[in-house]
């Protein structure tokens, strides 16, 4: 197994893993998505990926999954160490259970009010929805 980051020809396979885990995400222009497959030979059959997206270039991390049959095995945590060599900062959100992965990986809590504004008003909207979802920080 290795890491990959996605291009244009991955897109489809991307939406379709998500999709099919039950997750809405896309990745857009500048953002950034990492990815595993059973097979290295073989880009379509997606086992676990991750996307950093560029909020007015603030990286925050996000849609970090795992496919069932692959979860407890330390996908997440290969995807979370290329994501912290590729980048000096990362921010993130994470419900309760999610957080002791990332303190694992050396995140940190955050206050809201410390977060970059683009990311606390998105901070704000999905609190709505998940009030115990925090935000996280992990820094060289």
């Amino acid at each position: 197994m290795q890491i990959i980051q996605a291009d244009k020809t991955n897109k489809k396979a991307i939406k379709r893993f998500y999709k099919n885990n039950h997750y809405s995400a896309s990745f857009m222009g500048d953002d950034a998505c990492y990815f595993i497959t059973e097979d290295s030979a073989d880009n379509t059959n997606i086992i676990a990926g991750v996307i950093i997206s560029y909020q007015q270039s603030t990286p925050f991390l996000h849609a970090l999954v795992v496919t069932k049959e692959y979860r407890g095995k330390g996908l997440s945590t290969l995807l979370l160490n290329h994501c912290q060599q590729q980048i000096n900062l990362i921010y993130c959100f994470a419900n309760n259970s999610l957080c002791r992965l990332y303190q694992q990986q050396g995140f940190a809590s955050i206050a809201a009010n410390q977060l970059p504004e683009s990311l606390k008003v998105r901070l704000l909207n999905y609190q709505q929805k998940s009030p115990s979802l925090q935000s996280l920080i992990w820094q060289r």
